[in-house]
């Protein structure tokens, strides 16, 4: 009788063992789901915010030069920040230019984002010269739900 009761005090521990085990993973599972969730509402939070710094200049027919070497900087900035400099290639690469604008200098016709701070200078010098600066609409273009170019026209 003594070892019967011994035996059911051990497989009731052994139960209770398994019980907590089983909770523990439990929440294991439903802590990583509530961390991945998060951090995905986190990431499209910050990819709303990089859209809108870019979007807030479509639809508007009165963006200056100021305007452009704005998104400019930004596009520079976001491509260092993802450690794609230089890497056209890539799918979260930002290209800005200028289409329908001519300047003497002729930086205006390349990728902006990858021309030297020098070089925008001349450029906004150069616009700032005109006697009737032109504005410029701006459209975005994406690819694979990212914005991948930013296209000012001259109107």
């Amino acid at each position: 009788m003594e070892n019967a009761s011994k035996a059911l005090i051990m497989a009731g521990g052994l139960l209770i063992a398994l019980m907590i085990a089983s909770i523990m993973v439990y929440l294991y599972a439903d802590y990583g789901r509530s961390a991945k969730e998060i951090n995905d509402r986190i990431h499209e939070r910050q990819e709303s915010q990089e859209r809108n710094e870019y979007t807030k200049y479509t639809g508007s027919l009165e963006n200056t030069m100021y305007d452009v070497i704005t998104v400019v900087n930004k596009a520079r900035n976001d491509n260092a920040n993802k450690g794609i400099v230089g890497n056209t290639g890539h799918r979260a690469y930002i290209t800005v230019r200028i289409t329908n604008y001519t300047d003497s200098s002729g930086i205006a016709k390349v990728r902006l984002e990858q021309r030297s701070t020098e070089e925008l200078n001349k450029l906004l010098e150069t616009y700032l010269g005109l006697p009737n600066p032109p504005f410029f609409e701006c459209d975005i273009k994406e690819k694979d739900g990212l914005i991948s170019e930013i296209i000012f026209k001259a109107i």
